[in-house]
C-alpha cells in the first residue's frame, strides 16, 4: 500500500493554486509496529512540509514588495532555523536610489527576518529549560522533532539568556512611590476585603567562579481572589527589585489603597525591598524564623543540664517564657527574658570545669547574644501572632519554602550538583518563574506580535 501526501498552496482569488507533491511512503503488512506513521516518517514529513511552506511565503512576500527597477546586487543564503528543523532560503539584495545619506543596499527578508530563529523553536527552548537541564532540553527536542543536530545545550542557554535580556528591558524604571496618587484619590476607590499576602525568603545556589553558594531571593504572593504568583532575582544583578515584585503584585490587581502584608525572615536586605512598594504596607516578622531559633536553643538548653541541672532547668522554662511573650506580641518583655538568660549563663562561661563537662556553654552563650540582637533589630515587625492566628491570619510563611523548593531547588540544586554564575542564575530564575505562573505564552506575544494570537472569546447568547 503507498500513500501520497501533497500540499496545495492556494495564493489569492483568481489564480490557479500550486500543487506539490510533499512525501510518499509505503506499507506492506499491517502490524503493530507498522501501524500509522513513525517518529523517523513523522519528522521528515514535518520538516518537508515546513521547506515547502516557507519557500512560497518568502517567493510571494518578495512578489508583493514591488521590486521592479531596482538593481539587483545579488543574492546570499538565509538560514531560519525552526521548530522543523533548519530552512535555507535565497535573500536577495538590491541598490537604493542614490542619495546623500542612508545606506546604498537593503534586503527585503534581512529587514522580515531580524533574526534566524522562529519564536515558536525558542519558546518551547527556553520553557522547557526553564524545568529541566539544558542538555536535556536539547535531547528531548531532538527526540521528538526534526531540529538541527547541531542544536545543544550551551546554544539553548544562550537563546534563554537573550530572550529574558529582551523582556528585562522592557521592566519599567524604579521610582518612588510607585503609586502616584493623592490621598483624595485614594480614598475614593473601593475597599479591598481582605490584603495581599506577600512572602519573601532567600535560598541558596552554588557558585560557578568562588568556591561558596550566593543567595537567590524567591517570594510569593497571594491575592484574596485569583492564583498565587512567584518570582525571585539575585540581588547583586537586578537593578529594579522593587520595580519587579511592584509589577507581580499590580498584575494580581494591586490598588492604591490595597493593604499588603509582607512576611520575611527579618533580612536587612529583604525590609529595605518592602518599602515604598505600597503606602498600606505592613512588614511582619515570620513565626516560622523565630521559633526556629528558639528550638535550636532549647536544643543546647538539653546539654547544659550536664552542668548545672536546676540553672538548665531555670534556662528551658525561660525559653518557653520568651517564646510565650513573643507569640503575644510582647517584644519588650522578651527581650528582657533573653537578658536574664544570659546572666544566668555568664556565672558559668570562665568556669574550667564547666569546659570539661560542657563544651558548649560559649556557643549557647554566643547564639543568645545573636537571638537577642535579632529580636531587638526586628521588634518593630514583631505582631501579636496569637490573635492573628485566632481570627485565622497567616503567622508563617510556609508558603514561601515551598516557593523556594519549586523554583530553586527542583531546577538549581536537588539532585544536580550544578554551578551558576549570578546573571546566568538570576535570568534563569526570570524565565522559570513566568513559565510556573503561566505567563510566559504572554510574554512571547510581548516580544513577537503576532504569535500565537489569542482567539477571540465567543459572544455569550441572550437568554
Amino acid at each position: 500500500m503507498n500513500f501520497k501526501l501533497q500540499l496545495v498552496a492556494c495564493l489569492s482569488e483568481g489564480e490557479e493554486p500550486l500543487l506539490e507533491d510533499v512525501f510518499t511512503w509505503s506499507r506492506e503488512d499491517l502490524s503493530l509496529a507498522s501501524v500509522g506513521l513513525t517518529l523517523a516518517e513523522s519528522k521528515e514529513l514535518l520538516q518537508r512540509i515546513q521547506q515547502q511552506m516557507i519557500a512560497q511565503q518568502v517567493a510571494t512576500h518578495l512578489q508583493l514588495q514591488h521590486l521592479v527597477g531596482l538593481r539587483k546586487k545579488g543574492s546570499y543564503p538565509l538560514q531560519l532555523k525552526t521548530l522543523f528543523g533548519n530552512v535555507t532560503v535565497d535573500s536577495p539584495r538590491y541598490y537604493l536610489p542614490p542619495t546623500e545619506a542612508g545606506p546604498k543596499t537593503f534586503s527585503p527578508l534581512q529587514h522580515l527576518f531580524p533574526q534566524h530563529v522562529t519564536p515558536e523553536l525558542l519558546y518551547l527552548q527556553t520553557k522547557w529549560a526553564s524545568l529541566i537541564p539544558y542538555q536535556k532540553t536539547a535531547d528531548l527536542l531532538h527526540d521528538v522533532l526534526p531540529v538541527s543536530a547541531k542544536l545543544s545545550g550551551t546554544t539553548i542557554r544562550q537563546h534563554l539568556h537573550a530572550v529574558v535580556e529582551a523582556q528585562e528591558r522592557q521592566l519599567p524604571q524604579e521610582v518612588a512611590p510607585f503609586h502616584g496618587v493623592c490621598q483624595r484619590d485614594r480614598e475614593a476607590l473601593p475597599c479591598p476585603p481582605r490584603p495581599l499576602v506577600v512572602g519573601l525568603d532567600g535560598g541558596y545556589v552554588r557558585h560557578w567562579h568562588k568556591k561558596g553558594c550566593f543567595e537567590v531571593i524567591v517570594g510569593k504572593s497571594i491575592p484574596a481572589e485569583g492564583a498565587a504568583k512567584c518570582f525571585g532575582f539575585v540581588q547583586e544583578v537586578d537593578a529594579k527589585p522593587r520595580r519587579r515584585v511592584f509589577e507581580v503584585l499590580r498584575s494580581q490587581g494591586l490598588q492604591a489603597n490595597q493593604a499588603v502584608e509582607f512576611f520575611t525572615d527579618g533580612a536587612a536586605v529583604l525590609r529595605s525591598l518592602t518599602s515604598y512598594l505600597s503606602a498600606e504596607s505592613t512588614h511582619i516578622l515570620d513565626w516560622f524564623h523565630l521559633t526556629m531559633r528558639l528550638t535550636v536553643l532549647h536544643q543546647y538548653a538539653l546539654g547544659f543540664a550536664q552542668v548545672d541541672v536546676a540553672g538548665a532547668k531555670a534556662l528551658q522554662d525561660g525559653l518557653t517564657s520568651i517564646k510565650w511573650h513573643l507569640w503575644h506580641g510582647n517584644a519588650e518583655r522578651a527581650l528582657e527574658k533573653i537578658m536574664d538568660l544570659d546572666d544566668l549563663l555568664a556565672t558559668h562561661q570562665d568556669d574550667p570545669l564547666v569546659a570539661q563537662k560542657y563544651s558548649k556553654c560559649k556557643p549557647l552563650a554566643r547564639l543568645l547574644a545573636d537571638f537577642h540582637t535579632y529580636v531587638e533589630q526586628n521588634s518593630g515587625f514583631i505582631v501579636d501572632y496569637s490573635e492573628r492566628h485566632h481570627y485565622g491570619e497567616r503567622v508563617s510563611t510556609g508558603f514561601v519554602e515551598s516557593a523556594v523548593n519549586q523554583v530553586l531547588a527542583k531546577r538549581m540544586v536537588k539532585r544536580q550538583q550544578m554551578q551558576w554564575t549570578k546573571k546566568g542564575a538570576h535570568l534563569l530564575v526570570q524565565a522559570r518563574t513566568k513559565v510556573l505562573n503561566e505567563e510566559w505564552e504572554d510574554c512571547f506575544r510581548q516580544l513577537y506580535p503576532g504569535f500565537r494570537s489569542v482567539p477571540a472569546e465567543p459572544m455569550q447568547m441572550a437568554a
